[in-house]
């Protein structure tokens, strides 16, 4: 067993009841090779894995192979949308697909367009689930996305949270997308697990991004993997189930 994990460990021996844990990993439809190794890592330990997936990057050859493995898992991999092309539109500030500079009718036709995509690549309904490029929207894609039937909205944890009847929403709190982990060392961002883990009420949300994840961090995925899903205190569960346990209260 690696220290970098002891502070992960000791923090799930002093919670005093179980925490859900969710992994979502961003921007399937790209760099095909690096998706299927982290969908690897998870089979092994049994992990339940949410895909955003890029309605615009998923067709042909590579969508038909991602739907044979999701198909293959029984319910561990689950498909959501992942906005729409994951291009920026505003013209100053932070980067945004679904920000305050498109209407109302440009976001509803890109949603609606892009859960068409992914309907016809997979064949099959997708999950009511819509996770906006770089964790970021407004209160009017909520609006959209109540409208057109979906359930659950993810973003990071520090991003506002719209509070719309009919739209739950589930962020993430860890952050692996390249800047942590190998790059770091994995002595600190063990320590930024361990105090989530410690302190997390709500479902804790662990975001990846596999195009940027390394073969040390793959590897130390796994080794996180190997310490939290044989923990009786943590709960590995898929988004949707996790927002099933969100209590009303629960923020961030």
């Amino acid at each position: 067993m690696s220290a970098w994990l002891d502070p992960v460990r000791a923090a799930l021996d002093t919670r005093t009841s179980p925490l859900t844990v969710f992994v979502r990993d961003d921007d399937a439809g790209r760099d095909e090779l690096r998706l299927y190794r982290l969908l690897d890592v998870c089979r092994y330990y049994g992990v339940p894995i949410d895909l955003a997936a890029i309605p615009q990057d998923i067709e042909g050859l590579p969508a038909r192979e991602l739907r044979g493995v999701v198909e293959e898992s029984r319910g561990l991999i689950a498909i959501h949308q992942h906005g729409f092309a994951h291009v920026n539109h505003e013209p100053a500030g932070r980067t945004c697909e679904f920000g305050p500079s498109r209407s109302a009718a440009e976001q509803r036709h890109d949603i609606v367009e892009g859960r068409r995509r992914l309907e016809d690549a997979f064949g099959a309904p997708i999950a009511a689930i819509f996770t906006p490029p770089w964790n970021r929207c407004t209160v009017v894609t909520a609006a959209c996305l109540v409208e057109l039937g979906f359930h659950l909205l993810s973003c990071d944890v520090s991003a506002p949270h719209f509070d719309l009847d009919g739209l739950d929403e589930l962020p993430v709190h860890l952050d692996w997308t390249g800047r942590r982990g190998a790059r770091t060392g994995p002595a600190m961002w063990g320590e930024a697990i361990a105090r989530r883990l410690a302190s997390g009420r709500v479902p804790v949300g662990l975001m990846l991004h596999h195009a940027e994840m390394s073969t040390t961090d793959r590897r130390l995925l796994s080794e996180l993997f190997a310490v939290i899903t044989r923990h009786p205190n943590v709960c590995m569960r898929s988004m949707m189930e996790s927002a099933s346990r969100r209590s009303p209260q629960s923020g961030g």
